[in-house]
């Protein structure tokens, strides 16, 4: 006899915004308790920012093209068999990531970035699937606000576990978190869209779709966004870490610390209504500005130092905001025929920042300290909000 997991799932296996973003919450609180551990395992395991950063970047390029072609394993396999694969992919590179050897942290970060693309394809289709226009804005507040919980809370854990206990442990948390989310994901069975059709198989093809994607100017600029919001992200959490322990901080308190700056994330759902009253495009900008801004002065300071955390608060006040409404330009102008194809492009921008940050800065660590790798990080900042300008004017 065959068999089938139970049915438990409001509406007709319909998710909520509240049921994506408890899946958003989980699969973050996983990466979150080795957001710090990433930086602080790889300097130990390389005894060098720089040749870390190489390795970074080279299972950032290998994880790319896993992520491209998600639009044809989507289309082979469906959504919740994919969602399926990358968990167990992430998973697995947790588990390789406890072993302090080069080949298996570079293995380690192929797979949880290729399954963390992979998911987050998974959870923007099931969204704009599922929730209304006019509610994106409000779920997307609520899935930043689920996610930022984790990353206020499990980096902290993720250190001290590390330093106080068998090193294994937080890697072993992360993984049991992961296997948790995929047990949930299956309890609730979430179907397919019925008013989205199958993608045409001639649109499949990744080189394609980067070509039709990147044909249209307002994507590109809906791509920059993400691209540099997130690299921003991966920045703090590669090189933060790096700027606290030099500033003095212990490290089994470096994720504590780290979480408590981004601890600005619990009013994520006053920023999403500051984003809708002031305008999509306007807010963009000066959040970029205000981050950029941010970080260049905190190269700028004689040598790593506490102040520089006031700084870094006042960063992620924008790093904070453009994650709230940085997948609205990009969800709003999208065609509903050709949401899988455009997704699985515009999905990458998570491993793409992966890449260039890592890659870029591995390159300037030849000739500067870590330190004066935040002016740089700034100038691409500023550089995005002055170009976020040229959006439409519905993106409001």
């Amino acid at each position: 006899m065959a068999l089938r997991p139970p049915i438990r799932i409001a509406s007709a296996n319909t998710p909520s915004g509240l049921t994506l973003s408890t899946i958003y919450g989980l699969e973050n609180a996983s990466r979150a308790t080795l957001g710090s551990l990433i930086t602080i395992a790889g300097l130990e395991i390389f005894s060098s920012a720089k040749f870390m950063s190489v390795s970074i970047f080279i299972s950032s390029l290998i994880a790319l093209p896993i992520v491209l072609f998600a639009g044809n394993l989507i289309n082979l396999f469906s959504r919740k068999y994919i969602f399926s694969l990358a968990s167990v992919l992430i998973i697995i590179g947790n588990l390789s990531l406890s072993y302090s050897d080069i080949i298996a942290y570079t293995l380690g970060n192929i797979l949880r970035m290729a399954g963390a693309g992979l998911t987050m394809i998974c959870v923007s289709l099931y969204t704009m699937d599922f929730i209304p226009r006019k509610e994106l804005a409000q779920v997307e507040s609520r899935k930043i606000l689920f996610a930022a919980m984790s990353w206020v809370l499990f980096p902290g854990i993720g250190t001290w576990l590390w330093v106080n206990t068998f090193k294994m442990v937080p890697f072993l948390l992360s993984s049991i978190i992961m296997t948790l989310l995929l047990l949930i994901f299956w309890w609730l069975r979430i179907k397919e869209a019925e008013q989205v059709k199958e993608p045409n198989k001639n649109h499949l093809n990744f080189l394609s779709n980067l070509k039709i994607y990147f044909y249209n100017p307002h994507m590109r600029v809906a791509y920059l966004i993400a691209v540099t919001r997130s690299s921003s992200w991966v920045f703090f959490f590669t090189y933060g870490p790096i700027y606290f322990i030099e500033a003095g901080i212990a490290i089994e308190w470096v994720g504590f610390v780290m979480g408590s700056i981004i601890s600005i994330f619990v009013f994520s759902s006053y920023f999403a209504k500051i984003g809708e009253s002031y305008g999509i495009r306007r807010t963009v900008y000066y959040s970029f500005l205000i981050s950029g801004i941010s970080l260049g002065i905190i190269g700028l300071l004689p040598k790593p130092a506490l102040i520089g955390m006031i700084f870094l608060v006042i960063a992620t006040l924008g790093m904070d905001m453009l994650d709230i409404i940085g997948n609205l330009p990009f969800m709003r102008m999208v065609n509903p025929k050709q949401r899988t194809e455009m997704t699985t492009v515009y999905s990458t921008w998570r491993e793409f920042s992966f890449a260039i940050t890592p890659g870029f800065a591995s390159l300037f660590l030849f000739f500067m300290k870590v330190q004066s790798l935040f002016i740089v990080m700034g100038f691409f900042l500023i550089s995005a909000g002055l170009l976020s300008k040229k959006m439409p004017g519905r993106i409001d």
